[in-house]
């Protein structure tokens, strides 16, 4: 099925359904020069626009300015990530001054009717903790637990929704087997441990988060998981299909499947039982982009026939509700956490969300306990080892000035979220 071909009526969401768009702290701040990516990327060769961090958007000074806007722009939620740096800029060293700055932002938002959605960690490590290992030194699971610990007590009772660790499969799969983030190492093995680690601190997280936090409402705490469309290369090759089949369960299902379980599962563990990891997720976020194609022999991931963005992934609205259908089998709420396109012709954007929420009602209609929907991103920025080419913003940012100029998806997206529904008006106008 082709989402774009097959106009629907109206589409009409759950009362109480979550709108909002996201952003990480590296990629929009500014500044941030105490971690792993400031230092990797001032080394050079790295960033493929060859550009650096920065100022990036200078959001650590007009955070104001930017939830006004996105207070116009009817967001209901904001997702945005602490960065670990700031707040403990050396081993056992809390800043109270970076606490404060972000309990500011936490008061601004709330103050504003926009709910936040705060990730503990996305991607970046402080340069003290990345000169110990990181995710491959295991004392991180007990140093991630300390941070958290220490987030809970000093701004809980500002934060309902929590996000542990944003995409912990893509940190082992880009930083310890293909090499392309920081540490940029390439070893199965590493890959793999770095992987149960990060798994391990997400259970530590969250059990810690519910023993500190104190607030008259539960807070809500889940890992934040990247997700694809697999599919085999070639649909009548059982090679191609065993080798989808097992990208799939690896990439896709092992960390869930491990948490549900309290089991740490095969390929990566030896099938160990860890009490405080059974069941520590609240709901599930979920963020998705594309497909590959899958071939037997070959380690590539092969983009489908499909449209591309501006990075030469397809564009696969598909995929969304396949994915969105498989999850439900672990019976909890799920928020589509990420999810977006780069491209420099903003219609396409507009298409692309029209496509993926049309995807993502459709699994509604199938039973799936979808509760929200977060775009990416708020704002163009740095966007990791692409660097400032690639403009994923409802909102575009002239980096001359640091302007933040409002795209025509940003008001398509704000009818959207005011209508709670896409009309058939919407669908006229950008779907062919």
């Amino acid at each position: 099925m082709i989402i774009s071909k097959n106009k629907v009526k109206e589409l009409i969401f759950p009362i109480n359904f979550l709108w909002g768009s996201a952003t990480a702290a590296h990629q929009v701040e500014g500044n941030n020069t105490n971690n792993n990516w400031w230092e990797w990327e001032q080394e050079g060769g790295h960033i493929a626009d060859g550009s650096v961090s920065g100022i990036a958007c200078d959001q650590y000074n007009r955070f104001k300015d930017d939830i006004q806007l996105m207070k116009e722009l009817g967001h209901q939620c904001y997702r945005f990530s602490l960065e670990w740096s700031r707040i403990e800029p050396k081993n056992g060293y809390f800043d109270a001054n970076a606490i404060d700055h972000y309990r500011d932002i936490l008061t601004t938002l709330i103050e504003n009717d926009i709910t936040p959605m705060v990730t503990l960690h996305h991607f970046t490590n402080p340069i003290w903790l990345q000169k110990m290992g990181a995710w491959e030194n295991p004392e991180i699971i007990d140093l991630f637990e300390r941070y958290t610990i220490h987030v809970a007590e000093e701004l809980g009772d500002l934060i309902p929704f929590w996000n542990t660790i944003n995409e912990p499969m893509v940190v082992a799969l880009l930083g310890y087997l293909l090499g392309t983030h920081p540490p940029n190492k390439q070893d199965m093995g590493t890959f793999g441990k770095v992987a149960v680690n990060l798994l391990k601190s997400h259970g530590k997280a969250y059990n810690a988060i519910h023993r500190t936090v104190k607030s008259a409402k539960r807070p809500q705490v889940g890992i934040v998981h990247n997700v694809v469309a697999f599919e085999p290369y070639n649909p009548n090759s059982a090679g191609d299909k065993r080798e989808t089949k097992f990208r799939d369960q690896t990439f896709n299902w092992w960390i869930l499947d491990s948490i549900e379980s309290g089991i740490i599962k095969a390929p990566f563990g030896k099938n160990e039982a860890e009490d405080y990891l059974k069941n520590s997720s609240d709901f599930i976020g979920m963020n998705y982009y594309f497909r590959f194609l899958m071939k037997e022999g070959t380690f590539n991931l092969i983009p489908g026939p499909g449209e591309k963005n501006d990075m030469g992934n397809e564009i696969y609205p598909e995929g969304l509700f396949n994915l969105l259908v498989s999850a439900k089998k672990y019976n909890k709420p799920i928020y589509i956490t990420e999810n977006g396109i780069c491209t420099s012709d903003d219609r396409r954007r507009c298409k692309f969300i029209l496509q993926h929420l049309m995807a993502t009602h459709r699994a509604l209609q199938q039973g799936v306990d979808v509760k929200g929907y977060i775009y990416w991103s708020t704002l163009d920025n740095f966007e990791w080892a692409e660097g400032f080419a690639m403009r994923f913003g409802l909102v575009e940012m002239n980096y001359d000035t640091l302007e933040r100029i409002p795209r025509p998806s940003a008001y398509l997206y704000r009818d959207i979220i005011q209508k709670n529904r896409i009309t058939k008006e919407m669908q006229d106008q950008y779907l062919e």
